[in-house]
């Protein structure tokens, strides 16, 4: 609770401050703001109830909250700085009774019609429209994201060309490490990707990463993904790593399929199902990540009573290939509130 309580107080005070400051402005200076400007709140929480003999306790959480602002500088140039506040990334359960606080994003943007630049702390393009078509990443993360098959931000550099309706061809350069540890190396990571729409409903996505040691370390993605006006969505990715960590034939790889349909104007039922493995190697008779090879599944309904407020509740299991672990299977209450 005292945890808690602690992220409340902090998110109220920056909302406090945010307000006076704009309030303090000279009139001109603050419409100009107000045009130019956007504050960025967006808060997850969910009540968490383990079904049957699963592990984990009932709980309710405040797993992540992002606090930034983004603005716009002239016509083609604009920044944006957001801050992360959550667990750290790694697989100790005592991890999610800590908060840390990370820059995801602090970057610089050059934008034209046909030409994007974005440079610093910025978002990566592995699962920027994996996330958009999922469209529950308070609920759960998107596939390369929750499996740790690569950072979602990164140090770095990438452009976007757009040059026509239909195509868009990405490349990046990057620290490698993610956006909460620094470059210590001198080895970096690059990507190149290229999105196509066949039709104004249709995605078309294929993607690759590599960086470079004694051993190549490279991920090999693509996804498939209608959007039919927003309302009915399915999408179906395919991602392989291979060499990870930079260690030979050490190979990690699988798929997600997922879908949502609009009810009414207010509720959407939505469910995904992941596949995760990695390969044998030679003087092993299993896979060489079996503790954490295994299948997920996920279903439930979402209310929006207004568009900055969404709950879900839903079913999440997680079965894993490894005999020795013990299914998880969970009832969730999730919240996602916004500025």
């Amino acid at each position: 609770m005292k945890k808690l309580s602690l992220i409340l107080i902090v998110l109220v005070t920056w909302l406090f401050l945010a307000q006076n400051v704009f309030a303090a402005l000279p009139e001109s200076d603050s419409l100009e703001r107000k045009n130019k400007g956007t504050p960025i709140l967006r808060v997850f929480a969910n009540f968490t109830a383990p079904l049957g003999k699963s592990t984990g306790n009932t709980s309710f959480e405040v797993r992540r909250a992002y606090l930034g602002y983004d603005h716009k500088l002239d016509e083609k140039w604009s920044m944006k700085v957001v801050l992360d506040i959550g667990s750290p990334n790694d697989d100790s359960p005592y991890s999610r009774l800590k908060r840390y606080a990370y820059f995801k994003t602090a970057a610089l943007t050059y934008q034209t019609n046909h030409l994007q630049i974005n440079a610093g702390i910025i978002d990566l393009l592995n699962v920027e429209l994996q996330e958009k078509l999922w469209g529950y990443r308070y609920i759960f993360k998107s596939f390369m994201d929750e499996y740790k098959f690569g950072p979602r931000a990164d140090i770095g550099v990438n452009i976007i060309l757009t040059p026509a309706k239909y195509l868009s061809v990405d490349a990046m350069i990057m620290n490698g490490e993610g956006y909460e540890q620094l470059q210590n190396d001198k080895t970096y990571k690059t990507s190149a990707g290229v999105t196509v729409k066949p039709f104004q409903w249709m995605f078309v996505r294929v993607y690759s990463e590599l960086s470079q040691k004694m051993i190549s370390e490279s991920i090999v993605a693509g996804l498939i993904g209608i959007d039919w006006k927003k309302k009915y969505v399915l999408s179906v990715e395919s991602n392989m790593r291979f060499n990870e960590n930079f260690i030979h034939d050490h190979n990690r790889y699988g798929y997600s399929v997922y879908g949502r349909a609009g009810v009414m104007k207010k509720y959407s039922f939505f469910a995904r199902y992941d596949w995760v493995s990695s390969n044998r190697i030679e003087n092993l008779n299993q896979p060489w990540n079996l503790t954490k090879d295994g299948s997920a599944l996920i279903a439930g309904i979402e209310y929006c009573p207004i568009s900055k407020v969404r709950f879900a509740l839903n079913y999440q299991d997680w079965f894993p290939y490894a005999a020795n672990v013990q299914n998880r299977r969970s009832v969730f209450l999730n919240l996602e509130f916004r500025l």
